[in-house]
């Protein structure tokens, strides 16, 4: 092979180039499944960013990857196929063992409900995944659906136990971000009187209780305008 940063950038093109052939042979001689390639992405997380799906399957084969590698920005692999949609590579890398929560950061709950796709959110609460759990900026997933808006997403989150009082770093609730993308409806009905006391990296978040407004199946259903993504 050649020298190191050849083959470095023989890799990461071919990563892009969706070249699994080139990927394969040059795993089999030596290169890892996790190497940082373009835009400090690791390989899987730059080949589903690239749509490189031949390449995605080549570096799933390998026994040495490490599915939970993250981009230099918290990207995970999972995080990408959930905010793509792609529930059969979301699956697999379930199947892989990929982390669903992530602890002071950006999970894969968030970038589902960011492009409403309400089948993944609903898989990962399956499969166990924080509800309310909070960015370093105090956005909660029911937030990046509401900001969508998908009111199916934002739906399944209320369902699921998500408080409509956790807001941002900035003050803003779901209801704001329901608001501020247009949908009067939808942010008349997360309205809340006053945010929850601030959440800090090292303290959770507490819950204005006393304004909580609880949402069962049931009174959801009659309380929600029409779900439409």
């Amino acid at each position: 092979m050649a020298g190191p940063e050849e083959n470095w950038a023989n890799f990461a093109g071919a990563v892009d180039r969706d070249r699994d052939d080139v990927v394969k042979f040059m795993h089999a001689e030596g290169i890892s499944p996790n190497t940082i390639v373009k835009g400090g992405d690791p390989a899987l997380v730059r080949a589903i960013r690239m749509e490189s799906m031949s390449v995605v399957d080549v570096l799933l084969a390998s026994p040495a990857l490490d599915v939970d590698t993250a981009s230099e920005y918290g990207e995970t692999a999972l995080m990408l196929a959930a905010f793509k949609g792609n529930m059969e590579l979301v699956q697999r890398l379930l199947d892989k063992g990929a982390s669903i929560n992530r602890v002071g950061g950006w999970t894969p709950l968030h970038y589902a409900a960011t492009e409403g796709h309400d089948d993944i959110v609903r898989l990962l609460l399956e499969k166990g995944a924080r509800v309310n759990v909070q960015t370093a900026a105090g956005v909660t997933p029911l937030y990046m659906a509401a900001r969508k808006p998908s009111r199916q997403v934002v739906m399944t989150l209320l369902k699921a136990g998500a408080w409509r009082d956790l807001c941002n770093d900035k003050n803003q609730s779901p209801a704001d971000a329901a608001q501020n993308a247009g949908d009067e409806e939808l942010a008349q009905f997360l309205k809340v009187e006053k945010c929850a006391a601030p959440v800090t990296p090292y303290k959770r978040a507490v819950p204005a209780t006393s304004l909580r407004q609880q949402t069962s199946a049931g009174s959801a259903a009659a309380a929600v305008p029409s779900a439409r993504n």
